[in-house]
């Protein structure tokens, strides 16, 4: 029995034109829960449910396209900062010591192809080493922020090696990542102690970094 005939007409009404349970119960002055009893066994109440659901499901890939879209437009503006902001310093950096070798030593052992990592591999301790300082003082990276493993060969000792790395790039070996092992077949590689990767995820970094060695290489 429908005590106010007059709010369960109302709340038809609105339900026939699209309307939520939520909705209703804020316009008519009535409970969701009373919405709900009074009209979702009806058929086109139903049809509504459905209706609002799909439209719903459309309206969320359209919110998370534009979302994508906004977080896009906002990655390129910080990527052209990052090469602006490198041409700058480049002209306040390029006669230090240290800078000139961390630029030159990435541009002979690191990774130029990943977009998003900044990565060096060398069997070079002191290599890491410099580049370490380099990052650290011109990019501002952090220490926490700094990723180490070391490749073997099958059969080497990994407690020791990892002291010998962790003594000479000036890095604790808290920050070591998984020692991964190499067969010695197939390979005509000399790894004394291995090989160090130094990987760094940033790549607004990667960018300043990259347009760095394009200056270099143009003075040269």
């Amino acid at each position: 029995m429908i005590r106010n005939e007059e709010k369960y007409n109302q709340a038809v009404e609105f339900r026939k034109r699209g309307f939520t349970y939520t909705e209703i119960a804020k316009i008519v002055g009535i409970s969701k829960s009373t919405a709900s009893a009074w009209l979702s066994k009806k058929a086109f109440s139903k049809r509504i449910a459905k209706d609002n659901a799909e439209r719903a499901a459309r309206d969320n890939i359209k919110r998370i396209g534009l979302l994508n879209k906004s977080r896009a437009t906002e990655r390129k503006a910080r990527y052209a900062q990052a090469v602006r902001s490198a041409d700058t310093e480049y002209k306040h950096y390029r006669t230090n010591p240290l800078f000139t070798a961390g630029v030159m030593l990435y541009l002979a052992d690191g990774d130029q192809k990943d977009s998003s990592r900044i990565r060096i591999s060398s069997t070079n301790a002191q290599v890491h080493r410099i580049c370490i300082s380099f990052l650290q003082e011109f990019l501002g990276v952090e220490t926490c922020d700094i990723s180490f493993y070391v490749a073997l060969y099958d059969g080497m000792n990994e407690t020791k090696e990892m002291k010998y790395w962790s003594r000479n790039i000036a890095l604790s070996v808290s920050h070591f990542s998984k020692t991964q092992f190499i067969n010695r077949k197939g390979t005509s590689a000399i790894l004394h102690h291995g090989s160090g990767n130094t990987i760094i995820g940033d790549t607004v970094l990667k960018r300043k970094l990259i347009r760095w060695i394009e200056l270099a290489t143009k003075e040269l």
